[in-house]
């Protein structure tokens, strides 16, 4: 058996954690980028007994889905130059469709999948800080007041204008990986509990938050945090959220 990390091609971050897990006897271990997959070979067969998948990629390694045991997932979408053969006209036709493949594939992996897709993003669900604003206070995390203009593109905080997008930066002050959550600040057990929440709640196993400046209040939240903030303990949250057995445990 073996486990897949699969994240875009500039995550240096992905692959600091798969060096991490691979340290700690998860063998072995494939990385695919986003850029992997052009040109991949993909067999894909959906039926009664189930969903498996052959990926054959141009570099020659192939990825089996019944040999998979866990998956770190960190793409958010995929890279266009995966439809770049296209005729001009067929590629925003022939991404939406490649998306719905990778889609399909990533959920009947196999094992633990962190993050499983969601339809607002391979990796999780990309929501408005709006959104996140409201499942946080479901879940019992304060947020910090969130404003909202008649651009729908952009919000605003205490008068501030946030970035837009799923890349936009963040400053991890908390990490949520599976039942483990780090903080550069303590926490008492009712705030670890409520961030675990948040993190079900979102269907994200891994999960980075920021706080508003001198406060535990949510101020962002990420499907995709960098998880080199939370040092090696991390890393080993994740091998055994992964269902892993580590060497020497």
């Amino acid at each position: 058996m073996a486990w897949l990390v699969i994240a875009p091609e500039a995550d240096e971050a992905a692959r600091w954690a798969a060096a991490g897990l691979v340290g700690l006897g998860l063998e072995p271990l494939q990385v695919v980028v986003d850029v992997d997959l052009v040109g991949a070979r993909w067999t894909h067969r959906i039926d009664d007994d189930g969903v498996t998948t052959l990926l054959e990629l141009v570099d020659g390694r192939t990825i089996d889905s019944a040999e998979l045991r866990g998956t770190l997932n960190r793409l958010s979408f995929l890279s266009p130059a995966i439809v770049e053969p296209l005729v001009s006209d067929d590629r925003l036709y022939g991404l939406q469709e490649m998306s719905a493949l990778v889609m399909s594939w990533l959920a009947s992996l196999p094992g633990a999948v962190v993050n499983p897709p969601d339809p607002r993003g391979l990796g999780g669900a990309w929501r408005s800080p709006a959104e996140w604003a409201s499942l946080a206070a479901e879940a019992g995390v304060p947020c910090a007041p969130v404003y909202v203009d008649s651009d729908a593109d952009h919000v605003t905080r205490d008068g501030g204008w946030l970035p837009a997008g799923p890349h936009a930066p963040l400053l991890e002050d908390v990490i949520v990986v599976g039942d483990a959550v780090f903080c550069r600040d303590d926490l008492d057990p009712e705030e670890v509990a409520a961030f675990r929440r948040l993190a079900r709640l979102s269907g994200c196993p891994l999960l980075g938050v920021a706080f508003a400046d001198g406060t535990h209040a949510v101020d962002g939240v990420t499907p995709l945090p960098d998880l080199r903030a939370g040092g090696d303990e991390t890393v080993a949250a994740l091998a055994d959220t992964l269902g892993a057995r580590r060497a020497g445990s």
